[in-house]
């Protein structure tokens, strides 16, 4: 039985700062270096990482079919949603813009499992469903009007977003039981490899040794392991569905520190984005009265861009 307790705040700041934080350093990332061999070289140090780890915690890793399905879970999670994300960033996609597109993966997810998965999709939830698709909407269509046309890599941000959700369901579907330390490996490492695949006919090269350098050690052990590593603490403490709610608060943090970081002011519809967003989210996350939900940590610990 899942735990109903509230997560305390010295857990949950850590995980919302490092998810916010995630979405400003990787926008000063792609202006470094480009995007998808920063996200290639980025995925490969964390699959270095996890798999130092499962080695010497003696993880169990997945065989057979499993290993397989890990793999694809990864591509999908991991390679798709940074790929997505830091090719959208790289040509002009705000970063709090991102961060509010990512933040709807819980309602999505609930919305494809729902449709795919057979699990039922409450009226209030399905209210959130509604209230995310406005939020994006509105949000996107202010940076379509900022812009005075349509920026590609706003298509690019939501195809990071639909991987990432559908990475979840096929997470949930074939790869329960694996283990996070050696399933990260496996899932970084397969991700890299598809990314890195689209990497060698980008064009482009590191123009910021240093800066690139910086920004992909924070993301690697600042996202990949001790996000990881606080999220799936959330998860123990309150839930799934409580430690999904997180997502709400990231996109407010992820403006105000791109802020200082990045010059970038949000926009008027992107504020209103946030705050429909925010309670898309609340709705969006809440569990369903007659059934515990079931935790997707592996998954959703890849939340931190």
């Amino acid at each position: 039985m899942q735990s109903t307790r509230s997560i305390p705040l010295p857990l949950a700041a850590p995980i919302v700062v490092i998810w916010a934080s995630g979405f400003p350093t990787g926008k000063l990332g792609v202006g470094a270096a480009p995007p998808f061999l920063l996200t290639s070289v980025r995925l490969a140090l964390a699959a270095l990482v996890f798999a130092a780890i499962a080695v010497c915690s003696r993880a169990t890793w997945p065989g057979g079919k499993r290993f397989g399905h890990t793999a694809v879970a990864g591509i999908l999670t991991s390679g798709a949603q940074f790929a997505g994300c830091y090719g959208g960033m790289a040509v002009g996609v705000p970063a709090s813009v991102t961060a509010l597109v990512l933040a709807m993966n819980p309602v999505l997810t609930a919305a494809l499992a729902a449709g795919f998965l057979g699990e039922r999709l409450s009226r209030i939830r399905a209210i959130g469903l509604v209230l995310g698709v406005l939020a994006v909407v509105v949000t996107l269509g202010g940076q379509v009007l900022a812009d005075g046309a349509v920026n590609p890599g706003i298509l690019l941000t939501l195809l990071g977003l639909l991987g990432f959700s559908a990475g979840g369901l096929y997470q949930q579907r074939y790869c329960t039981g694996v283990d996070v330390r050696a399933g990260g490996a496996v899932q970084s490492g397969a991700a890299a490899l598809a990314v890195g695949v689209i990497a060698v006919f980008e064009q482009g090269h590191v123009t910021h040794w240093g800066q690139a350098t910086a920004v992909l050690l924070w993301l690697v052990l600042a996202g990949s392991v001790a996000g990881t590593a606080f999220y799936l603490r959330a998860i123990a403490v309150g839930g799934a569905s409580r430690a999904s709610a997180l997502f709400c608060i990231v996109p407010p943090v992820s403006a105000l520190l791109s802020w200082p970081i990045l010059g970038e002011t949000p926009s008027v519809t992107a504020v209103l984005g946030m705050a429909i967003g925010a309670v898309a989210c609340v709705l969006g996350t809440r569990p369903d009265p007659a059934r515990a939900p079931k935790p997707r940590g592996l998954a959703e610990a890849r939340a931190a861009a």
